[in-house]
């Protein structure tokens, strides 16, 4: 099995759950993991390089899981597209290689190829996906990324391909939570969006079980319900600051990034702005399963987490590491025996 970008810290918490229950787990990515997983070989490689596919041809890899998709960064738009998309379709030339044996393909996508205007339905369910839209930046990517992942299923009838499509995470490392946790917190005015979140461990358990059990198709994943934007500031205690309106878009994010230090990628201010809820009711007939966490409570994981304590990065690092385990522990023990709503 080979998982790619086991360096972020989704890829890193799926392939700590894979590696117990499968035989051989190699991971790669640009640079090296933020920590060593024993059961796990790790192989420098980037995916925008052809030689993503040689390595799946030699390693006789029978299950791909392909987490290296750029959704959240401020990375120029050339250097995401390069990864999502011309990376993506190396991963696949691989994978349809007639010495290849992949059997089954995961590839991690995003809510973001809905887009989010105003014209939006209610929800969006995984076969309303409008090919034919006039998008940019990351939508556009994600669009010709999954449409290479269509074709490729098409073709190749012997390998099982999982799309997820992963709703907003508000994991301490994404955009939106650095957003949120703002003390004063630059909003669109006139604007009060739903936000349907998706929190890390049921995004990594998601990823999981398409791996293991295997549920071709494409699938929303989101927690139950929603957070209106100005709930979710008034729960990390933050007050809300209107600004420009969206209507001079390129305006109103640059007015955000300069009175909040944060820079936020275009389609996540036109979910700021507009919402984005996923009907998720596919995953759970497929899967048998529901993400643990709801919207609300994927906030309130996230407000609790922003009270931890700050670790600063002692020598040895082995240290760090260790004081840094314990932290997450204590939180997820913290997060299990906290009532939920």
């Amino acid at each position: 099995m080979l998982v790619t970008g086991v360096s972020n810290p989704l890829g890193a918490e799926v392939a700590r759950r894979l590696a117990p229950q499968v035989p051989l787990l190699f991971g790669c990515d640009v640079v090296d993991p933020v920590s060593a997983i024993e059961e796990m070989d790790f192989v420098h490689a980037d995916t925008r390089l052809s030689v993503i596919g040689k390595l799946v041809r030699r390693l006789g890899i029978d299950t791909v899981v392909h987490l290296a998709v750029m959704v959240d960064s401020p990375r120029e738009e050339r250097s995401m597209h390069e990864t999502d998309v011309i990376g993506t379709m190396n991963v696949m030339v691989g994978c349809a290689a007639p010495s290849s044996p992949v059997e089954r393909l995961v590839v991690k996508s995003s809510g973001a190829v809905y887009g989010a205007s105003p014209s939006d339905p209610s929800f969006f369910s995984e076969d309303m996906t409008n090919w034919d839209r006039t998008a940019s930046g990351l939508t556009r990517d994600l669009l010709e990324m999954e449409q290479l992942v269509s074709e490729f299923a098409l073709r190749n009838e012997r390998c099982d391909v999982t799309v997820l499509r992963l709703g907003l995470r508000v994991s301490e490392d994404t955009s939106l939570a650095r957003y949120l946790s703002l003390p004063i917190v630059p909003t669109f005015a006139g604007f009060d969006p739903r936000l349907q979140l998706l929190h890390e461990e049921d995004a990594a358990e998601a990823i999981v079980r398409a791996t293991l059990t295997g549920h071709p198709g494409t699938f929303n994943v989101a927690g139950d319900g929603v957070v209106l934007l100005s709930q979710a500031i008034a729960i990390m205690g933050g007050r809300p600051a209107p600004v420009l309106s969206p209507y001079g878009k390129w305006l109103s994010r640059l007015a955000v990034r300069t009175l909040a230090g944060v820079d936020v990628p275009t389609h996540l201010a036109d979910v700021l702005t507009y919402g984005l809820v996923m009907d998720c009711s596919r995953v759970e007939s497929e899967f048998g399963w529901r993400p643990a966490y709801s919207s609300r409570q994927a906030m309130d994981a996230l407000a609790r987490g922003k009270e931890a304590e700050v670790l600063e990065p002692p020598s040895p690092p082995q240290e760090y590491e260790l004081q840094v385990y314990l932290q997450q522990r204590r939180r997820r023990q913290h997060q299990l025996a906290a009532p939920r709503n």
